[in-house]
């Protein structure tokens, strides 16, 4: 059994992150670390440095929210996607003509689910619709819909594949529709709600009072730290809530939400709201691909994961500075939650460290070599 607090983890883990917070990595970070040992989860969480550091220093803690970006892909809208499927009111290969009848082109009228999920859609990485977002004074949610379904696709659907946030941002516009419900409530109530994690994992739009949160770059729009408004433009531009970007949470609830989706991958617990088999498909790779459905696996080399993960690890980075790994084989977990882009996007030196991060904890706990 791996005991945490008896070898050299703490020890190089503080070494690395006071590194990190001398070089301006990050102002800081959060750490959560979980190792089932047979009967319960092993955890270790640590924070390090300031939450914000511009206008005015406040120090970050265990409890503060981080604004999860990316990550909002495979822990919300993967799951509410796994619901629906689970109540019949969708599967694997529903395509778009089936789903908005008429307001789909040819192109595009086969486009599955799953499809969309990993990333082989055909449909562009990213496009700034927020420019003209902001321009309009309503119908935003429509507009935003239309101009996604008309843009020109970059490949036959299923031929390749590209990470794409227009991809989730049409199966979050697939959810309200299909559930006739709003995203953020129906991710709350259905997903998050009977685990008891509607107060860790959130949408600012349902942020629990009194809330901290890491600050990240300052709006272009307004000229204000964001601090508790989601970074992502597109996202911000549609009032916050979306199926790419959105989500806000505190380290110990990714930590808890990971730990949750290992116990059912391990036939430990299931979820009301979807069965464990369907979320070993969403986590299964796809062949020719990076991507499973919904969920990143480690590069064959210079992956930001490290070199230690075992094959059948699969995660996701945020672009804000913040990531999670699931290692189903080890039975270990890794989460790394940092405000990177405070006060700038164009700190990129996480790239190096991320790496370094996992290589460090995988070298501790189980002795690999450098």
């Amino acid at each position: 059994m791996i005991n945490f607090n008896k070898n050299s983890l703490n020890q190089r883990l503080h070494t690395i992150f006071s590194y990190a917070l001398d070089k301006g990595v990050f102002p800081g970070a959060a750490v959560g670390i979980s190792l089932w040992n047979g009967n319960q989860y092993q955890r270790k969480i640590d924070h390090y440095g300031l939450a914000q550091i511009y206008p005015q220093k406040i120090k970050l803690t265990s409890v503060t929210a981080f604004d999860l970006a990316s990550l909002t892909k495979p822990l919300a809208t993967v799951p509410a996607l796994l619901a629906l499927m689970n109540k019949g009111q969708l599967n694997w290969e529903t395509n778009l003509k089936y789903i908005f009848p008429g307001e789909i082109g040819e192109d595009k009228a086969d486009i599955t689910i799953k499809q969309l999920m990993n990333h082989c859609s055909g449909l562009p990485s990213h496009r700034d619709y927020f420019k003209e977002l902001l321009t309009l004074p309503d119908n935003k949610k429509k507009s935003l819909f239309t101009w996604i379904v008309q843009e020109k696709l970059q490949y036959q659907p299923g031929s390749d594949w590209l990470y794409s946030d227009l991809g989730f941002l049409l199966l979050g516009y697939i959810i309200e529709k299909i559930s006739a419900r709003n995203l953020a409530e129906y991710i709350k109530e259905e997903i998050y709600r009977p685990i008891k994690l509607q107060d860790s994992l959130f949408f600012s739009d349902q942020e629990p009072k009194e809330q901290i949160y890491a600050a990240t770059e300052i709006c272009p729009w307004t000229g204000q730290i964001l601090s508790g408004m989601v970074h992502d433009d597109n996202c911000r531009a549609l009032g916050g809530v979306a199926g790419h970007a959105g989500l806000f949470g505190t380290i110990e609830g990714v930590l808890q939400w990971c730990e949750y989706l290992l116990s059912q991958l391990k036939e430990r617990k299931t979820h009301p709201a979807f069965a464990n088999e369907l979320l070993k498909k969403a986590v299964k790779k796809e062949q020719n691909s990076n991507w499973t459905p919904g969920f990143d696996t480690p590069s064959p080399t210079d992956s930001s994961s490290g070199r230690f993960l075992s094959s059948s690890a699969f995660g996701h980075l945020g672009f804000t500075g913040t990531s999670f790994w699931i290692d189903p084989q080890k039975e270990l977990i890794i989460v790394l939650l940092t405000n990177r882009v405070h006060p700038s996007r164009q700190n990129e030196l996480i790239r190096q460290f991320r790496p370094l991060f996992h290589d460090t904890i995988l070298q501790s706990l189980y002795g690999y070599k450098k």
